[in-house]
């Protein structure tokens, strides 16, 4: 999966000012209905645009430029984009021949029924949550097995069919894609992404075991990483098995409960070197942690 931010090396900037269009909801969708599926032949009149919706969109045949986002990027038959809510894109086909058209399936949604999805799959929130995110970026994956094609012809043929039980296949097949874009989400080579100077899931943890003293914020990581806080949160869960913040405290108690056995000093100087300023919290924690207090413990173990 190719995961585009402004920053990654390759992509030509385009800076012409173009007319640009808001695609409107209530031009797409019919009362209950939370989908829209279309296949087009993409030409030089459309605007570019952005609009109210979510936009999965599959290159099905020929080529062109996918000018997106103030990038300009190879659109190539087996690209799927996925273009967030109020990101200002347009297609262009290589040439203006008929016999070499750039065709595309179209599914839009609202951001809304991915929230409906999120309450729907609890268990599997966080696939859909995914692309909640305020700073979501777009993203571009290559179908290189033909399976995202085959999805987008199924998802064609329901919509435009509307056979019993359509809008029930339409669900499946729409989650079928959005989890497959966040399994390749998961699986992005970080060097490949992250902005230069930013920091992985793995060298975040390692950065925390160094400075676990100073005054660790998720929210500063999550920068360092050039990732959203909730983002971060969700892979650092995953790499773990531990919140941010249990995962602090870990690495702290084991240093207190260290330089209790292996030091003397005082049991405020030892909070204090731990990260904790607030020592009636530090003696509640450590109690909580080890099932002593801090006197208690040094006394047990200190030989």
């Amino acid at each position: 999966m190719i995961f585009r931010k402004s920053t990654i090396e390759g992509r030509r900037q385009v800076s012409i000012k173009r007319s640009q269009a808001l695609l409107r909801m209530d031009a797409f969708f019919e009362p209950g209905v939370p989908f829209y599926v279309n296949r087009v032949s993409e030409s030089f009149d459309m605007l570019e645009h952005s609009h109210e919706f979510v936009e999965l969109t599959y290159v099905s045949e020929g080529s062109g430029v996918h000018y997106i986002g103030g990038e300009a990027w190879p659109a190539e038959q087996g690209s799927l984009f996925l273009i967030p809510v109020g990101l200002s894109h347009v297609f262009r086909p290589k040439t203006p021949r008929k016999d070499r058209q750039l065709v595309v399936y179209n599914c839009i949604f609202p951001a809304d029924y991915l929230r409906e999805l999120e309450a729907a799959f609890p268990r599997d929130r966080e696939v859909f949550a995914a692309f909640l995110e305020p700073d979501m970026p777009w993203l571009e994956i290559k179908d290189q097995s033909g399976e995202y094609h085959a999805l987008f012809r199924e998802l064609y043929r329901e919509y435009a069919g509307r056979s019993p039980g359509w809008l029930l296949l339409l669900t499946s097949l729409l989650v079928r894609v959005l989890t497959g874009l966040y399994r390749h989400r998961l699986q992005l080579d970080p060097p490949a992404v992250r902005r230069q100077g930013s920091l992985t899931i793995n060298e975040s943890i390692a950065y925390m075991e160094r400075h676990f003293a100073s005054d660790l914020r998720l929210g500063e990581l999550a920068a360092q990483a050039s990732l959203s806080p909730r983002h971060f949160s969700r892979l650092f869960t995953r790499q773990t098995g531990m919140s941010f913040t249990a995962y602090l405290q870990g690495i702290r108690m084991d240093a207190a409960c260290r330089m209790l056995i292996e030091s003397d000093g005082s049991v405020s100087e030892i909070a204090a070197r731990a990260g904790y300023s607030d020592l009636k919290f530090f003696h509640r924690l450590f109690k909580q942690k080890t099932g002593l207090t801090p006197r208690q413990y040094r006394q047990r173990w200190k030989g």
